[in-house]
């Protein structure tokens, strides 16, 4: 009975696994990473935007407790990244660039935002 209970634990944990780091449809990749403040710890529930090359925003998302955000299904080509949260801005990250089947990872730091460059 134990081994049963201790099998289908085994299952259940790999399928958790398996579903974080599934990856996206052929073709397509993701954007991930994790947004931090000044002092280096990360930011829960930041807004993250991604915008294609030519600078047309796609998509926005927040980012988890952990300060983690990803963006999936996306095809081929170069991004731009950048976080917000209560008057702190990240730099906007260029030139990101996403292939098929892998996710490209993003560190993106807050600083406070310039009041003369809104």
């Amino acid at each position: 009975m134990r081994l049963k209970y201790l099998l289908a634990a085994s299952l259940y944990a790999a399928l958790a696994v398996g579903s974080l780091t599934a990856s996206s449809p052929a073709g397509l990749g993701t954007v991930g990473g994790q947004v931090l403040d000044p002092k280096g710890k990360s930011v829960a529930d930041a807004r993250v935007t991604l915008q294609d090359s030519e600078g047309g925003h796609l998509q926005t998302t927040e980012t988890n407790t952990q300060g983690h955000f990803w963006f999936p299904v996306l095809p081929e080509g170069q991004y731009s990244v950048r976080a917000s949260d209560h008057g702190r801005v990240s730099e906007w990250r260029q030139n990101v660039w996403v292939s098929p089947g892998h996710q490209t990872d993003v560190t993106l730091h807050l600083r406070p935002q310039n009041r003369t460059s809104r």
